[in-house]
C-alpha cells in the first residue's frame, strides 16, 4: 500500500519537528509515503527510506495550491498509489478529490474540527465529505457532526484520537508529591493568601476564547487575591488578550466606589513555549475554554501532570473528560459556570483528587500508539475497498 497525503502542516518540512518524526513513523506502515505541503519554496526533503515531503513552491495561496495539484499529479503519474490521504476538508479535500477520481484510488479525508468553516470552505466542505472513501476523525463528538450534517456515511468512519506521546511527562506519583501535600496527597484547602495557578495552553486565536478565562479571572480574584491565571502560547489575539488585562475590571456594586481592579498581577502571558512541561508541573489546574474543538491534545497532557480539568462542552468533553468524574465540563461561553468552576476547583480537597484520579484512569482508556497507527491503517484500507 502506497499512500500520497496532503497536508497543510508545514513543520513537515522541517527534519527535525516532530510532525516530520511522526510522519516517518507513518511510513512504516505503507511500502512508501509522500506529502506535499503548501509553500512558497519548491523542495523535495527524504525523512526516511520511504517518506518524502515535497515543497509545492508559489509566491501566494492560490498558486501554492496550484502548485500542490501539479507535484500531486506529477506523482501520481510517476507512481502507482493506493490512497490520497487529505490532513482538511477544504480546498486540500477539493484538490484531493479531483486527483483521486481522475488516478482511480481512494480518498481518505482526516477531520480534526471545523474552524473557518463558513463562505467557500464551507460549501466545499458539504462538498466534499460525503464524497471521500474514508474518513478519519478524532472524537465520536466529530463523527455525529459528520453524520448528521454531511451525510457520511458512518461504516467509512473511523474514530482515532490524536496519540500524545506521555512517557517523557512527569508520572503520576511525582506530580503528587511535587505538587501535593497532606495524607491524601493534596494541597490543602486554599485560603485567600495561598496561591493557586489555573494554565492554559494552546494557540491564542478567537476560538479558543480565552478572553473568556480572563473575565473569571476578575471575579475569582476577589475572593482569592492571589490566585494567578498562566496563559501559554502565541497568535492572533495576543493584543487583544494583553489589552484586557490591563483594562481595569468593573467590580460589582456591593464594591462600587472602590478602586477598580486591574489583573497584570494575576494573569501572565507567557508566549509560546517549546516545552511547556515546567508549567504543567507547576500549575494547580487546566482550564480549556474553547469555543470549538474536534479534540483537545493539551486537555490529555494536563492530565497526566495530574491537574484537574474544566472545560467546556466541545472536542473529547464527553468521552475522555467526563463531567464530575474525570474533570468539570461547563457550556460554551458561560462565565458564571466557569467561575463557579474555579472557586469548586480551589476549595474543594476531595473535588480535585477526584477528578485527578477519574482523568488518570480515562488516560489508561485512551488508544495506545500502536492502536492508533492500526486505526491509520484501517481507514486507509477503507479507502481502498470503499471506491
Amino acid at each position: 500500500m502506497k499512500i500520497l497525503n496532503l497536508s497543510l502542516d508545514k513543520s513537515i518540512l522541517d527534519k527535525n519537528s516532530k510532525a516530520a518524526a511522526r510522519i516517518a513513523e507513518y511510513g512504516n506502515l505503507a511500502e512508501g509515503y509522500d506529502i506535499v505541503v503548501p509553500d512558497k519554496d519548491r523542495r523535495e526533503i527524504r525523512l526516511s527510506e520511504k517518506v518524502f515531503v515535497y515543497g509545492s513552491g508559489g509566491g501566494n495561496k492560490i498558486f501554492k495550491l496550484l502548485n500542490v495539484y501539479r507535484v500531486a499529479k506529477k506523482l501520481l503519474k510517476q507512481e502507482k498509489f493506493d490512497v490520497i490521504t487529505v490532513q482538511d476538508q477544504y480546498y486540500l479535500a477539493l484538490i484531493g478529490w479531483l486527483l483521486a477520481r481522475k488516478f482511480k484510488i481512494g480518498l481518505e479525508l482526516q477531520i480534526h474540527g471545523f474552524e473557518k468553516y463558513f463562505g467557500l470552505r464551507k460549501i466545499i466542505a458539504k462538498f466534499a465529505i460525503p464524497r471521500a472513501n474514508a474518513i478519519r476523525c478524532v472524537s465520536q463528538r466529530l463523527k455525529r457532526q459528520l453524520i448528521n450534517e454531511f451525510g457520511a456515511q458512518e461504516e467509512k468512519i473511523t474514530v482515532a484520537p490524536i496519540h500524545v506521546n506521555l512517557k517523557s511527562k512527569i508520572s503520576r506519583p511525582q506530580r503528587q508529591s511535587a505538587a501535593m501535600a497532606g495524607a491524601a496527597n493534596l494541597k490543602s484547602a486554599k485560603t485567600k493568601s495561598d496561591k493557586f495557578v489555573f494554565l492554559t495552553v494552546g494557540r491564542l486565536v478567537a476560538v479558543k476564547n480565552i478572553g473568556l478565562q480572563i473575565k473569571a479571572m476578575a471575579e475569582v480574584v476577589k475572593n482569592y487575591p492571589n490566585t494567578e491565571l498562566w496563559i501559554v502560547g502565541d497568535g492572533t489575539e495576543k493584543s487583544n488578550l494583553k489589552s484586557q488585562i490591563s483594562r481595569p475590571q468593573r467590580l460589582s456594586v456591593a464594591m462600587a466606589g472602590a478602586a477598580k481592579l486591574k489583573l497584570e498581577n494575576n494573569v501572565k502571558l507567557l508566549g509560546w513555549q517549546n516545552n511547556p512541561d515546567k508549567f504543567y508541573s507547576q500549575a494547580d489546574a487546566f482550564l480549556l475554554t474553547s469555543n470549538y474543538e474536534g479534540w483537545g491534545m493539551a486537555v490529555v497532557e494536563a492530565a497526566n501532570y495530574g491537574l484537574p480539568i474544566i472545560m467546556t462542552d466541545v472536542g473529547c468533553a464527553g468521552e475522555f473528560i467526563k463531567d464530575g468524574e474525570s474533570g468539570i465540563v461547563i457550556p460554551v461561553n458561560d462565565q458564571a459556570k466557569l467561575e463557579e468552576a474555579m472557586l469548586r476547583i480551589i476549595n474543594d480537597d476531595n473535588l480535585r483528587k477526584e477528578l485527578i484520579e477519574g482523568a488518570f484512569s480515562a488516560i489508561k482508556n485512551l488508544p495506545n500508539k500502536e492502536e492508533t497507527m492500526a486505526l491509520y491503517k484501517q481507514s486507509w484500507e477503507k479507502a481502498i475497498n470503499n471506491q
